[in-house]
């Protein structure tokens, strides 16, 4: 009798913690690529991301898995950038606030230091905050910063059978490797690429794998509620950077001693944000210059005080 190939699949890593067996990267491919074919049922598809949550995933099976994706994207209509960017917001934890690296982005489109893709996902298990919505709407809020705003991809607009798994994502009710691979899924694959976890066993994890994926320089940061917005307050924000392989690990403090509100991101100040963002004297705008000094120093490889000299310089018309 032949075996079942996803059965096979499923029971390599469903023999509990102690017992399951990691997944090669071909079988991880094979896994992922049979997922998204529809070659699952139901039950498997929660036995199989369960036992891969409990096991814990490699980064040999995200990067199999990866590729696995990458044989159902679809190509993007995304122009050639001199000085490329991904900054990926895919999250699915709730929010306390609006996502700060939307608008840093957005001011390095408009002033020209760097030309970010924000690549993101709509959440399938916490819905009550429109974080990404609330920051889109203050970026629009003021004329000269919404010119830079970002080409935003979604990952079901790269891969549309994704969409698909998002009922029984939200039904299993917790993260998944899908979490995990909506932050590696590029519509430009050989551009930096920063993003974010709260996961801290995937951290150097995570650089890793965009390095291997392709990227020039994966970034991974513990940032702000699994975003790759970094911490304002006084304890620095862990950032793990990947190229050729090697792994580099900084905890990096916000630089050149702006003084930052870490009150900002709080919930209850997101309402104020399109004020905010309009008054270039408010406390949100060191803010949007630090992060985007980060997301510079990512582009162009450059130490963060550097990358926050060019910001402050070439990327402050108009008294911003």
């Amino acid at each position: 009798m032949t075996k079942n190939p996803v059965q096979t699949l499923v029971k390599h890593v469903g023999r509990g913690k102690t017992l399951a067996k990691d997944l090669s990267i071909e079988q991880a491919r094979e896994a992922m690529a049979r997922l998204l074919g529809g070659e699952f049922t139901q039950s498997q598809t929660g036995a199989f991301l369960q036992a891969l949550r409990i096991k814990e995933t490699t980064a040999d099976e995200l990067v199999g898995a990866a590729l696995g994706v990458a044989s159902f994207q679809v190509p993007t209509t995304l122009p050639a950038e001199s000085i490329p960017l991904v900054v990926n917001i895919a999250f699915d934890t709730p929010r306390k606030g609006g996502v700060l690296s939307i608008l840093a982005a957005a001011y390095l489109r408009r002033t020209g230091l760097a030309q970010p893709v924000v690549v993101w996902e709509p959440p399938s298990l916490f819905r009550e905050v429109g974080a990404v919505e609330a920051t889109l709407s203050a970026l629009e809020a003021d004329p000269w910063l919404a010119e830079g705003r970002c080409p935003m991809v979604a990952v079901r607009e790269m891969v549309p059978a994704w969409a698909g798994l998002s009922p029984i994502r939200a039904e299993l009710g917790f993260r998944t490797i899908l979490n995990t691979l909506e932050k590696v899924i590029s519509p430009l694959p050989s551009a930096p690429a920063v993003v974010g976890i709260s996961h801290g066993n995937f951290f150097h994890r995570l650089a890793q794998v965009l390095s291997r994926l392709g990227s020039a320089r994966g970034v991974a940061v513990q940032g702000h509620h699994g975003t790759c917005d970094l911490n304002l307050g006084e304890k620095p924000t862990p950032v793990a950077t990947c190229a050729a392989s090697e792994v580099v690990e900084t905890a990096h403090a916000q630089a050149g001693g702006i003084p930052l509100d870490a009150s900002v991101l709080l919930l209850s100040r997101l309402e104020a944000w399109p004020d905010l963002v309009r008054d270039t004297g408010s406390p949100l705008w060191p803010a949007i210059r630090a992060q985007a000094a980060f997301l510079l120093s990512a582009a162009l490889d450059i130490p963060p005080h550097d990358a926050l000299a060019h910001v402050l310089s070439e990327g402050a018309p108009h008294g911003r």
